[in-house]
């Protein structure tokens, strides 16, 4: 991707090229910057604001040259990175990167866990993703051990090939993990309401088996179907 030759959005040069460029990126990801003409009006630059949603509580409608913005806009929309093949998604997945356990997660589910991290920091948390995606066996282990009821879980699903595409995360602040320092600075009630501001839903609801570090993207009713859709 060539770099841009000045800042698109609001208050930006919005040179034509660029912000043809940036629009295309921005509809290659999902987002719908219409019309996508080279001009920057208000459809583009909302576009903005919603992509920077995913990082930062704080947009500003603005890409400037060489900018975080620009390079997080630009590895959305290059072609994941993502191991492909069953085996190199192996060994211990709490131990893998934040970027990979991201990566693990189905994409639209992705995107809304960027935003709740993101919400998260802007009220000076600090959120880690502890679990993403987990193998089957994981799972089995866990069941037995008796920190889980069920054998599979949203943390399970996969594609049919399996490769990993999550729609559950166990997220902690990395200075209280699951100590009652957590409760006490409001980081699990905090948690809970950005998931579900985003239509998400909180396992510190739950009042048979609560789990306030767990958010998922499906209902408890559909995990029969997604576990279908696993191929499992």
């Amino acid at each position: 991707m060539s770099k841009l030759q000045g800042s698109v959005g609001k208050g930006g040069q919005n040179l034509p090229d660029d912000v043809h460029a940036v629009q295309a990126l921005l509809v290659q990801i999902g987002l719908k910057p219409d019309p996508a003409d080279g001009v920057c009006g208000a459809p583009t630059i909302a576009a903005i604001k919603e992509f920077q949603s995913r990082f930062t509580s704080a947009p500003d409608g603005r890409i400037d040259v060489g900018g975080t913005t620009w390079k997080k806009l630009t590895e959305a929309a290059a072609p994941t990175s993502a191991p492909a093949t069953p085996a190199a998604w192996s060994g211990d997945s709490s131990q893998w990167t934040q970027e990979k356990k991201l990566l693990s997660l189905e994409p639209a589910f992705r995107a809304t866990i960027e935003q709740v991290i993101a919400a998260l920091k802007g009220q000076a948390f600090q959120p880690k993703i502890v679990f993403a995606w987990r193998s089957v066996a994981v799972q089995k282990k866990l069941f037995d051990e008796k920190k889980t009821k069920v054998l599979f879980s949203f943390h399970n699903a996969q594609h049919p090939d399996g490769t990993p595409n999550a729609l559950a995360v166990d997220i902690i602040d990395t200075r209280w993990a699951w100590t009652d320092a957590a409760k006490t600075n409001g980081f699990w009630s905090a948690l809970g309401a950005a998931g579900k501001e985003l239509g998400l839903v909180w396992g510190g609801d739950w009042t048979d088996f609560p789990d306030v570090a767990h958010l998922q993207g499906r209902q408890n009713s559909e995990l029969a179907k997604v576990k279908h859709e696993s191929g499992l």
